[in-house]
């Protein structure tokens, strides 16, 4: 920990609470919720912050701590020492570090990172219609970060920060909003035709395709109001909040896209959905049904791969295979892959290699971005992307961005859009399919309306 912290005992904590504070004291500033608390038990809201770096279509911009804008220039990422130092150099320092039974949150300072799905289109291009991203990459660095640890009820506050900031929010009433897809039933079907005969021709093996829920943002739409009434309903377990300019994201994303902790990378891919709770009288069908098995084992199959490429050789392995979660409406058949890294490469290179998951993209996973690309006709945006963070002392925690509303202000108004998809094997269903993307769409609309 580069800083002490003041401790305070918090039975629990509103973490939109203190994002309405700090928008209150200051606008412009970029707002973030790391939601770990289903899993690590962590949440993390940087407090401060000493720089803003996007990169989108117009080259970098760069911005200081409260948002004012220093810099604008072309060029990459490729100099950013958070990203690109070799992993040995954090291990080292964790070696050297006394011991010490005192929990401490495992992000204190460091860089919190957002990246849509099109970003992997600059590292390793599918020739499909999106040549890169175009809504910007981010990479806000930071100081100083609350954080709550749920299981023992301590609340971590760096030095000087203002406690006023934890005084509780009364948020208005929730203006409804109804998001509409853009597919209806039969033009999800011509879609869905079109990857049944790339299936059959040997094209791919696996796509997952998606699509949008859109709504115009209505009048005095509060996103944080909306995040507060989400987290009020369920926590995830790879959740959170974003804001910065005109762009936002209320994720409640139960998928993690990769942790690292010292040299262990971890995935946990979601591959495989059903309805409801499970069955009482009978086996799961989430284990038992074949379509289910391939497209997970496929999955897994899929990082397995793109972990081995950062791994020290025979590291690879499965430690949780075809596990099931629970969610509201909903669960999930989910695995673990992991392995340790090569401690000569980056945390940037650990993030090349598994961006973005291959539970939303498909096997083999270039290819299918090319396809997507077409089939879908639009950009995913952050969609699919990640967003989460790279401490200083080396942990790296990142989820995939499903179940995320992207808010896009435009003036008095604006544009929300929902993705949802379904991945697509040879002997998939276009009814069933379809269904599964209504239900993975339905806790968001119900939030909203």
């Amino acid at each position: 920990m580069n800083a002490p912290y003041e401790i305070l005992p918090a039975p629990s904590f509103d973490p939109a609470a203190l994002l309405f504070r700090l928008r209150e004291q200051n606008p412009l500033r970029p707002l973030i919720h790391i939601d770990r608390e289903e899993t690590t038990g962590w949440s993390h809201i940087p407090v401060h912050l000493t720089g803003i770096l996007t990169e989108g279509p117009g080259g970098l911009r760069w911005y200081g701590g409260e948002g004012e804008v220093l810099d604008v220039g072309p060029g990459g990422w490729g100099e950013i020492p958070l990203l690109e130092r070799p992993l040995e150099s954090f291990l080292e320092k964790e070696e050297s570090r006394p011991p010490s039974g005192d929990i401490r949150p495992p992000f204190s300072s460091g860089l919190v990172l957002l990246l849509p799905f099109e970003m992997a289109e600059t590292w390793e291009p599918s020739g499909g219609p999106f040549a890169g991203p175009e809504v910007p990459a981010v990479l806000v660095s930071c100081s100083g970060v609350v954080s709550y640890h749920a299981p023992t009820g301590r609340l971590f506050l760096p030095p000087g920060f203002d406690k006023r900031l934890l005084e509780p929010v009364t948020f208005s009433p929730q203006i409804p909003v109804r998001l509409v897809p853009s597919l209806s039933p039969e033009g999800f079907s011509r879609l869905f035709c079109l990857i049944r005969a790339g299936l059959e021709r040997g094209d791919y093996f696996q796509v997952n395709i998606a699509q949008r829920f859109e709504a115009d943002i209505p009048a005095g739409f509060d996103p944080i109001a909306a995040y507060a009434r989400l987290l009020s309903r369920s926590r995830s377990r790879s959740g959170g909040f974003f804001s910065f300019r005109e762009h936002f994201l209320l994720s409640h994303s139960p998928e993690q896209l990769l942790a690292l902790s010292g040299d262990l990378v971890r995935t946990r891919p979601i591959a495989g959905t059903a309805p409801g709770p499970p069955p009482p009288d009978r086996p799961d069908p989430l284990r038992t049904d074949p379509k289910l098995r391939a497209e997970h084992i496929m999955t897994v199959d899929l990082l397995r791969n793109d972990i081995g490429r950062v791994s020290r050789a025979g590291t690879v392995g499965v430690p949780a295979l075809m596990a099931i979660e629970s969610y509201p409406h909903l669960r999930h058949l989910v695995s673990e892959v992991s392995g340790r890294i090569d401690p000569r490469l980056s945390r940037g290179a650990v993030i090349r290699s598994l961006f973005p998951g291959g539970s939303v993209t498909g096997a083999p996973r270039i290819r299918v971005r090319r396809e997507i690309g077409h089939l879908e006709g639009v950009p995913r945006n952050y969609y699919c992307g990640t967003l989460g963070f790279l401490s200083e002392e080396g942990e790296m925690d990142l989820a995939l961005l499903i179940r995320t509303l992207e808010g896009v202000r435009e003036g008095s108004g604006g544009r929300l859009v929902f993705g949802a998809g379904a991945g697509i094997v040879a002997d998939s269903r276009d009814e069933e399919e379809y269904a599964e993307i209504l239900l993975k769409a339905r806790a968001m609309g119900e939030v909203l309306s």
